[in-house]
């Protein structure tokens, strides 16, 4: 139990949606290049299929697949039709994987464009003022924020409008020296709704600020303002409703701590109490509401905050401290028979739990490890089901699978089934090497399945050989039964019409098809005049049938030459296809006599191999050094855990001597009332505080 509450403790937090986090931006970033692309004209597709698929994967979650995508993109021409939005989405994807200083080159190659659309430019500074943020070079992203046009923002994408307001608030909280005034403050909350999620983070991290100022009381009156002004949970929206809910318990407990630190218990005890026992925070809260309650003199209510934790899953390795905590509360009750038994529970507690780390630590391997973390498959049901979890861990994917759920930085989505990897999972070191051996293992899988793929093209090659054994047979079968001397036949038959014709000038040989339909439609009319009477509107389209059949002769005899020409040179197509007929028939011989195509394409294949090979050993190498890293960090936590259980330990069994003697001494005689001891006079009391504050920085 925690008496003073420790400002090193409150720290600024940042929005789990993903507002100061540059990956989540990719979310809103896909919506407003779709928003963008389809606002002049409606598009039903892509225009560049490869574009298409990037935004396929995108779409699915698969980022490093999407990024592998475009880059294929751009070594094969880069993606056409869609202006500046793949410089977008790629400098998204690499902000995704934590690539700040590629996204950074992406969008300064963008800016530097003087053809760009206003809207993408705009876009563009504002990813640039969070990449120069995560790079932590404050005054080049407040140029940056400062380059957007806020209202152009909002008519875009109002979403990323408020964004831009919280960033600008968090680099107004964030200078050293300069304390934010009321005024600047309440200019970046106006335009924002008082239940957006940027809203209530700039304020609980104003009250943050105050704090660090010596402000206490007007960080306590901030996060009062902040807690009266939660709306229920019906109220709230569903994508909001759990991040609020949290925020809102978060801002209790900050709040009861401060009034903890400055003696208020009773305040305290008040504001602790209102949060939920299932709340994300109970276990802190209940904690915290047992040190006030015992400053208060009323151990009963401490002792019960404690059952409550002492009957929950000790999952975190600061709630090791509640055994020792609950015996020592006890004592303080005056009840030296039962506190000397709590304090020996409490001792084969530690004891025990000092073995499994001893084991873990001495048998850690990465299977191990593996084991004690439970991953989340995609579409999992992450509410509190017990038995649809349940039936999920039956089906847990493994590192490298695709199936694994990340967050948008890749970071794998996972929740440890040992409470000794709780505290270390939640840390960052762990986190990114946790998630680069993911990748090296989607990496390794790529390569398990580019080796298959050259293996089948083995079998393959065979295939192809039996094949062409097969094909050299049936075409040789081909040419045996070709008759090229009745082509040639055929070619001299129709030399020698076009000559016989030629040499009569018989106009109607050469006829195009054109004046071959008009004579036969002249024809069908000659035919059908022939059988009419002879009266006045007969003659008249006789006279009409002469003229076109005057007009058909006087063409044909104009186009004679030109007819004749055409036909000549049909002819003298017919002779070159013949000779590349000729030709060709060579080329099949040769063919057939040779396989350098097959040796050319087996030779690629074992080129390939080699390149495997290499990027395979390469792998291996980043694969050892990733899980040595991760296991080394395992191991420190592990060692950390022993010695802060090592402390436990010690004052348990000082604990029970002293009470130990004490029941010695006073046997046989009428128990005297202990006096109220204070909680900070037992030295292992204040061993176990300064491990919790060094845990909770």
């Amino acid at each position: 139990m925690q008496a003073v509450a420790d400002r090193r403790s409150f720290q600024c937090l940042q929005p789990r949606t993903g507002s100061f986090r540059a990956g989540m931006a990719l979310a809103v970033l896909a919506a407003w290049v779709c928003a963008t692309a389809l606002a002049d004209e409606p598009r039903q597709r892509v225009n560049d299929t490869s574009y298409g698929m990037v935004l396929y994967e995108y779409h699915q979650g698969d980022f490093f697949q999407a990024l592998t995508r475009l880059n294929v993109a751009k070594a094969e021409g880069g993606i056409s039709g869609h202006g500046d939005h793949p410089l977008l989405v790629e400098a998204g994807l690499m902000l995704a994987y934590g690539m700040t200083r590629e996204a950074y080159a992406v969008l300064e190659a963008l800016l530097d464009e003087s053809d760009v659309a206003s809207e993408i430019r705009n876009q563009a500074w504002f990813y640039m003022a969070k990449v120069l943020w995560l790079e932590a070079d404050s005054d080049a992203s407040k140029d940056a924020l400062d380059r957007v046009d806020g209202d152009l923002l909002k008519a875009t994408e109002e979403t990323l409008y408020r964004e831009w307001l919280y960033l600008r608030g968090q680099w107004l909280l964030a200078q050293r020296g300069a304390m934010v005034t009321d005024k600047q403050f309440d200019k970046i909350l106006q335009p924002l709704p008082p239940n957006s999620v940027w809203s209530w983070y700039l304020r609980y991290n104003r009250a943050v600020q105050l704090l660090a100022a010596d402000s206490a009381q007007a960080a306590i009156a901030g996060l009062s303002a902040l807690i009266e002004q939660a709306e229920p949970e019906s109220r709230l929206a569903p994508q909001t409703a759990d991040e609020l809910i949290a925020l809102e318990q978060q801002a209790r407990l900050t709040l009861g701590r401060l009034h903890l630190a400055q003696g208020n218990f009773q305040q305290a005890m008040a504001v602790l109490g209102a949060i939920p026992l299932d709340g994300l925070m109970s276990d802190q809260a209940l904690s915290d509401y047992a040190v006030a309650a015992s400053n208060l003199g009323q151990n009963g209510l401490a002792l019960q905050a404690l059952e409550t934790l002492q009957n929950r899953p000790l999952f975190t390795p600061w709630l090791q401290q509640v055994p020792y905590a609950r015996a020592f509360t006890i004592e303080q009750m005056n009840r030296p028979e039962a506190a000397l038994e709590a304090y020996r529970a409490a001792a084969r507690h530690y004891l025990g739990l000092d073995e499994r780390l001893a084991e873990e630590q001495a048998d850690l391997t990465e299977a191990r490890l593996v084991e004690a973390l439970n991953f989340i498959r995609e579409g999992a049901d992450n509410g509190g089901n017990d038995r649809n979890r349940a039936a999920q861990r039956g089906a847990e994917p493994a590192l490298g699978e695709s199936t694994m759920l990340v967050d948008s930085y890749g970071r794998v989505r996972v929740q440890p089934q040992d409470f000794s990897l709780a505290g270390l999972l939640a840390g960052e070191g762990f986190q990114l090497a946790l998630r680069d051996l993911h990748e090296l293992y989607r990496l390794s899988n790529s390569l398990d399945r580019w080796r298959a793929q050259l293996n089948s093209f083995d079998v393959m090659l065979d295939t192809r050989r039996t094949r062409r054994e097969a094909r050299i047979l049936e075409t040789r079968q081909a040419l045996a039964t070709l008759n090229v001397d009745e082509w040639e036949a055929q070619q001299s038959r129709f030399r020698r019409r076009i000559e016989q014709a030629s040499a009569a000038q018989d106009v109607t040989f050469f006829m195009t098809a054109e004046q071959r339909q008009l004579k036969q439609q002249l024809d069908a009319v000659e035919e059908t005049l022939s059988q009419l009477p002879d009266d006045r509107s007969t003659r008249r389209q006789r006279q009409t049938y002469k003229r076109m059949r005057a007009y058909l002769d006087w063409w044909l005899v104009n186009d004679y030459s030109t007819n004749r020409w055409a036909a000549i040179s049909q002819l003298r197509e017919l002779d070159k296809a013949m000779a590349t007929f000729v030709s060709q028939r060579q080329l099949v011989e040769q063919e057939l006599l040779s396989d350098a195509r097959l040796d050319r394409f087996a030779d690629r294949i074992r080129r390939k191999r080699e390149q495997l090979e290499q990027l395979n050993g390469m792998l291996e190498l980043a694969l050892d050094q990733t899980r040595q890293d991760l296991l080394v960090l395992v191991e420190a936590e592990l060692a950390s855990q022993r010695r802060q259980i090592a402390g436990y330990l010690l004052a348990s069994r000082h604990a029970q001597a002293r009470l130990a003697d004490r029941l010695l001494l006073s046997a046989g005689e009428p128990a005297a009332a202990a006096p109220m001891a204070d909680p900070m006079a037992d030295p292992g009391f204040r061993s176990r505080i300064t491990d919790t504050e060094d845990a909770d920085e």
